[in-house]
């Protein structure tokens, strides 16, 4: 077998993000969803986000039974995604309309939805987001049990952006690849109790850089929690000791060293 293992894509990690019509979209994908962006939480990875294509095919036959000519009109997109959460986000669109103390017969209004899908071990980031808005809509049956997670099948149906020819289903934002990551200082000195704050500054393949430090996709840890522990950067001495703190973007690392006295 031939190829280029270098193009096959494992999307290990997936969200879906959700905003009222006319919110800015992110500028790239190395740029964090801003103010307006929420997130639906869980999903259910087995299921993924399988796509529908629909539309009506006419094939126009020649005397003599050749085949001459098709038209195709009413074209319809269609992408699912499976919650598993019960957050306000999700009962927006499970329930749109309904309060915390009434469920009213759900009337779906247009959205922006952004579907990003992540693979780690190459830094690769993907984002097909709304180019004109979806209606989101329960698909199937919600069951309710002792044994399984609840489960809540969505149903985006895309209207494209017909302000362009052809009409615009999505903009798609594909990001560079992490070529490194720094932790800035790289060495720092606590008393316990005291805290302190890390920068974490990716740098792309392209050479250009983006502060990462607050990104939900950069996992920040400690080495030995009883000594240092750290959060979104920043840092809490503990107890005198030291601790390696490391940030990891998109499969890449950096670290710092921490001295707590």
């Amino acid at each position: 077998m031939s190829g280029d293992t270098s193009n096959a894509r494992l999307w290990a990690n997936a969200d879906v993000w959700i905003a009222p019509l006319g919110t800015a979209l992110p500028a790239d994908a190395n740029t964090a969803f801003g103010a307006g962006w929420s997130l639906v939480g869980l999903l259910d990875g087995d299921d993924g986000f399988p796509e529908t294509r629909d539309e009506d095919t006419n094939d126009k036959f020649a005397w003599g039974g050749d085949i001459v000519r098709s038209s195709r009109t009413h074209f319809k997109f269609t992408k699912k995604f499976s919650v598993l959460e019960d957050n306000p986000t999700t009962r927006s669109l499970i329930w749109p309309g309904s309060t915390p103390t009434a469920i009213v017969v759900p009337k779906p209004v247009p959205v922006l939805v952004a579907f990003e899908t992540r693979d780690p071990e190459v830094g690769i980031v993907y984002r097909k987001i709304t180019a004109g808005h979806a209606i989101v809509a329960v698909d199937g049956d919600v069951d309710q049990n002792e044994t399984d997670l609840q489960k809540v099948t969505l149903a985006a149906v895309i209207y494209p952006d017909t302000s362009t020819t052809p009409a615009t289903l999505f903009v798609q934002q594909t990001s560079l690849a992490v070529a490194s990551l720094a932790i800035a200082p790289a060495t720092k000195s606590l008393t316990a109790g005291q805290i302190g704050s890390l920068a974490a500054t990716a740098t792309l393949t392209d050479t250009t850089t983006r502060d990462v430090t607050l990104h939900p996709s950069t996992i920040w840890s400690t080495s030995a929690a009883a000594k240092a522990t750290v959060r979104y950067g920043y840092v809490t001495g503990v107890a005198a000791g030291t601790a390696t703190i490391t940030a990891t973007y998109m499969g890449v690392s950096g670290t710092c060293a921490v001295t707590v006295s």
